[in-house]
Order: C-alpha cells, then sequence, then structure tokens
C-alpha cells in the first residue's frame, strides 16, 4: 500500500480549496508518516493483507474528516492507532455478521502449557507466523505495547479497555507466543532433547 504513493488521499479530499492547505499540510507533517506503521498492524491483526489496506484506508478517511477535531501537538499516532482498532472491530462485524466467538482469558490461562525453550535463532518469518497464531485480542496488545512501543496507558486508550485488561492480555499474550514459538523449538530437536533426559 505504502508504495502506491498518496494519490488515493487526493479522491478522499475531493475538490478542496486554498483555504484547506494548512489543514492538508498538517495532516501530511502529523498524520501520513504513521502509514506504514497502521497497515503493518492492520496486516497482522487482520492476518490479510488486501483486507488490511482498506482498513488502513478507512483508518486514514475517518482521520482526515475528524482531523479538525485533532488537537495538534498531542499524539497523533496514538490517535491514528485508536482508529485504526474501532475500524478492525467494525469491519470484522461487517465481514462475519457474526459475534467472533473469542476463549475468555481464564481458558487460555488454564490451558498454556509449561515454558518452553525458544531457539536462539529465528527468521521474522516464524516469528510473525507465531504471532498470527495467537488469539486476535492478546495479538492486538502484543503488537501495540511490544511492537509499536505504546505505553500501558496508551494500549488501554486506543483499545479502549482498562489497564489492568491491557497488563492482563500482555502477559497471556507473550506466553501463548512463547507456546507457538515452542513449537517452533520443537522442529529444531530442542524440546525433544529435553524430552530425553527426563
Amino acid at each position: 500500500m505504502a508504495a502506491t504513493g498518496h494519490g488515493w488521499i487526493s479522491e478522499i479530499r475531493g475538490g478542496v480549496d486554498h483555504s484547506m492547505v494548512t489543514t492538508e499540510q498538517r495532516f501530511e507533517l502529523e498524520a501520513m508518516p504513521h502509514m506504514a506503521d497502521i497497515f503493518r498492524t492492520a496486516t497482522r491483526v487482520l492476518g490479510d493483507a488486501s483486507r488490511a489496506e482498506d482498513v488502513a484506508q478507512e483508518v486514514f478517511l475517518q482521520a482526515w474528516k475528524s482531523f479538525d477535531r485533532f488537537e495538534s501537538g498531542t499524539n497523533c499516532r496514538a490517535w491514528l492507532y485508536k482508529i485504526l482498532f474501532h475500524c478492525v472491530n467494525h469491519h470484522r462485524r461487517k465481514w462475519f455478521r457474526f459475534p467472533l466467538l473469542k476463549e475468555t482469558e481464564e481458558f487460555m490461562e488454564a490451558n498454556l502449557v509449561a515454558v518452553e525453550p525458544i531457539p536462539e535463532h529465528l527468521s521474522d518469518a516464524e516469528i510473525l507466523a507465531a504471532l498470527d497464531r495467537i488469539p486476535v485480542d492478546f495479538r492486538s496488545v502484543v503488537m501495540l505495547v511490544d511492537v509499536e512501543e505504546f505505553a500501558y496507558k496508551e494500549a488501554s486508550e486506543i483499545l479502549g479497555v482498562p489497564i489492568g485488561t491491557i497488563m492482563s492480555r500482555l502477559s497471556r499474550g507473550r506466553k501463548a507466543l512463547r507456546e507457538q514459538l515452542g513449537e517452533v523449538a520443537r522442529s529444531y530437536g530442542i524440546g525433544i532433547a529435553a524430552e530425553g533426559k527426563a
């Protein structure tokens, strides 16, 4: 998406007169630099580049429409991520037309296996594939806190859930990710050697 440039932004704006130049410049300066991050996170959360592109464009459409309400000097990146997760939830409902069944956090915690040894040299592809296999609620928090480096408070505001829930989902998301990476470790023979000694 980033490779296509910002041509679609002019479509979003339609016929804008010269009095909008200041707003356009602010939007280009404050919002547009985050396009790649928004697209990357949307792709990881949705697991589909085509849908992620639709959602990312929707994020910037919504951001442009409400940019007059954005307070200059505040965290534009966090503001865009809040719009992103609102759009992701809206699109999920539209695509699936029924509420997603989600496993409770208590169920996940009760069924997570013991910490697995992790290979020292994992490829990015293996890590991303493991991330894609953990539940989306946990994946979203891991992406925001561990990948995008938002503070707990910012992640809480972006997702609209309490900080305690962020911390809980992050802990469980990390455990689930370690479990997935444990599978990779076994494929390298790491777990098998440990089991042979037991």
